[in-house]
């Protein structure tokens, strides 16, 4: 057989041809682009690895090579009533990964449909972080040669602004606090509200104390976005949100150079806390934190009216707030102690108490970073949106050694209250290192494991608990596991 000036033996033939004549031998094509379900599994792994080797080197590039699959690749719809979970949990990962704009630029292609509210929140945090990144670097030309202190706080509805303004900045405007603060530098207050929580803050008698000290930058949620996160912590991915509203204060703050106080607006902080904290930067360390005795806040706030009343700064010392606490605890501190009297222990504890003689110890593997240096937010561009408590403190370090826990409470503390409704899943049995290592085996990251081992020592009136256990056995347990996880072989989990 001979075709043009080539001859074919009839094999051979079969071989070039035959595809023609009879198309539906051969294999069928697979479907190109990739699904939400593919993005899913690969940026599940790329938190995974994160988690466990560290946010910095060779990952780098693999959340790259994602980020652009997701902002220009072939994308494939399946149509399947899964794929609208899957492209929720898909969107949370992005944002861990850092990936907003990718995940903008996923919706602007309009490949999946997605709530209209999720997309207009997200717009508006992307837009508010640059008007917030402007604002930073006015900030800085004003102050050029200062150091500037960030206090970063969201407060929104009468309640949380009342709390905020009665409670938490009165804490902060004890001597100790933001007057000894300001004596180091400049203090700028940037407060994340609706209109309507910046004219009530406006009007109250505090509102010029604060101006007095500092700054006051008003970050304000529309009335529409704000519809979103009216039902607090119960609204869906509610600390999501939250997250993405709290680096606006970030970016203000990385934009001025400055360093960041991140004080939670329902906390007490006690008196000293604010300067010490800040001076830990003269020392080395680029970050501060500890863990606390969060109290009641139906029964913690009337005991300190009864001791502080209504109007002044509240100056109170660690031993006596953390006592006052104890007093009145609330079930999330009852459920992570330590103690014979503790039968039903926390299900997902990120901090872990026993009472030992004088007070508490604590150990705990996630900090809020109650205080960020200058130098460590620069580094901080590959940002965690969705956490700022689980996130944020592994994007600016390798390492532990300039993070300070407050090893000496009587150096800084802050102490939070919240609700007695608000309730926190347990186990129904009592403490198990095993139940402890669910919550943390795989999804903290190797620095924040590396802080378990350092002891924070709070200072209290300690009543109605019994140690049963030995704190330096159990320390030495939960850290050899949370090290053997972390230098397992990648593959070995």
């Amino acid at each position: 057989m001979e075709v043009g000036a080539k001859r074919y033996g009839f094999r051979e033939w079969l071989a070039q041809f035959g595809g023609v004549l009879w198309p539906r031998s051969r294999a069928a094509a697979k479907p190109s682009g990739v699904t939400a379900f593919d993005l899913q599994n690969e940026t599940n792994s790329l938190l995974l690895d994160e988690a466990r080797y560290g946010c910095m080197g060779q990952i780098e590039t693999q959340i790259e090579r994602v980020g652009r699959a997701v902002a220009d690749g072939e994308i494939r719809v399946l149509g399947t009533p899964e794929e609208k979970g899957v492209v929720e949990q898909l969107s949370l990962n992005l944002l861990r990964l850092g990936l907003l704009d990718e995940l903008l630029a996923l919706f602007d292609r309009a490949v999946f449909p997605v709530p209209e509210e999720v997309v207009s929140f997200l717009r508006y945090c992307r837009q508010q972080y640059d008007v917030c990144k402007a604002r930073g670097e006015a900030i800085r030309r004003q102050h050029p040669d200062s150091d500037l202190f960030i206090m970063g706080c969201i407060v929104w509805g009468e309640e949380y602004i009342a709390n905020f303004l009665r409670y938490n900045v009165r804490s902060m405007l004890s001597a100790g606090n933001l007057p000894a603060l300001k004596r180091q530098g400049s203090v700028i207050f940037s407060i994340v509200t609706d209109r309507a929580g910046e004219l009530r803050m406006r009007q109250d008698p505090l509102f010029s104390e604060m101006s007095a000290i500092g700054q006051v930058e008003f970050t304000v949620i529309p009335d529409e976005v704000m519809a979103i996160l009216r039902s607090g912590h119960l609204a869906r991915n509610f600390y999501i949100l939250y997250g993405m509203l709290d680096h606006c204060s970030i970016y203000l703050a990385q934009a001025a150079h400055a360093h960041l106080f991140m004080i939670p607006v329902d906390a007490i902080v006690a008196d000293g806390s604010l300067s010490n904290m800040a001076n830990c930067r003269r020392y080395g360390f680029e970050c501060c934190g500890g863990g606390n005795i969060v109290a009641e806040t139906e029964t913690f706030l009337p005991a300190l009216d009864a001791r502080f009343g209504s109007e002044g700064p509240i100056s109170i010392s660690t031993a006596d707030l953390a006592s006052l606490a104890v007093e009145h605890a609330h079930h999330y501190f009852r459920s992570q102690i330590l103690a014979v009297e503790n039968t039903d222990f926390g299900k997902h504890p990120r901090e872990l108490f026993w009472p030992v003689e004088g007070g508490v110890e604590i150990h705990s593997v996630f900090i809020h970073p109650l205080f960020t240096s200058a130098s460590a937010l620069q580094r901080y561009v590959r940002r965690h949106f969705a956490n700022i408590d689980y996130g944020m403190i592994p994007r600016m370090f390798t390492h532990s050694h300039t993070i300070k826990v407050i090893e000496d409470a009587r150096e800084a503390y802050v102490n939070n209250f919240t609700a007695a409704n608000r309730l926190y899943e347990t186990t129904g049995r009592p403490f198990l290192a095993d139940d402890f290592m669910l919550s943390h085996d795989k999804y903290s990251y190797s620095v924040q494991r590396s802080l378990f081992k350092r002891a924070q020592k709070l200072p209290c009136r300690l009543n109605g608990w019994t140690a049963f256990r030995s704190v330096d056995e159990d320390v030495r347990e939960i850290d050899t596991l949370l090290r053997a996880y972390q230098a397992a072989p990648k593959g070995n989990e």
